[in-house]
């Protein structure tokens, strides 16, 4: 099998897995019913210097990671793929009301470093948030369940107690 044969086979899972479905997915554990509503999230780590960008897709169903090079003639490849059961978390994201979270969320005190910007759709609504070196709740619990299933290189750095280390200390000196 030679590597043509492998993206065209990897891209065949990712475009079938990416069916609409508008069921909710429904498991009980330990007498509990967990009901996972629809949802998609989509996550995008760009790498200007590098030329490329790692697109991160979280659904109720389950999770992708996609390459994405961003040179002209380059071809998006699926890295990883993973199905996903019912789970508390997975319940806890689909809970998640999008209507109240904020478009910008910033640690004012620094310029740089982490640049998170989050897509999520529940049914007809969207919303796009964008979080610099800030910790964000929500985002949170998104990024925690996803660094929790993929291999480290794929990894999502937001570390919440140093953001909100951070931003206390920027609190601190801005009085």
């Amino acid at each position: 099998m030679n590597i043509s044969s492998i993206r065209t086979a990897a891209l065949s899972v990712l475009f079938f897995s990416c069916s609409n479905n508008n069921s909710s997915a429904q498991i009980k554990i330990n007498d509990t019913k967990i009901v996972v509503k629809p949802f998609t999230v989509s996550i995008l780590n760009s790498f200007y210097a590098e030329a490329y960008s790692v697109q991160t897709m979280l659904t109720n169903e389950d999770l992708k990671i996609v390459f994405k090079g961003d040179l002209v003639g380059e071809k998006d490849t699926s890295v990883f793929v993973k199905s996903l059961q019912p789970s508390d978390t997975l319940q806890q994201i689909s809970e998640i009301n999008i209507s109240q979270l904020k478009d910008y969320y910033a640690n004012p005190c620094i310029e740089d470093g982490s640049q998170v910007t989050v897509v999520i759709k529940k049914g007809n609504e969207k919303k796009s948030v964008h979080v610099s070196n800030y910790y964000q709740e929500d985002i949170g619990k998104i990024i925690y369940l996803v660094n929790s299933l993929v291999p480290s290189k794929y990894k999502i750095w937001y570390d919440n107690d140093r953001l909100i280390a951070d931003y206390k200390r920027c609190k601190g000196s801005s009085n």
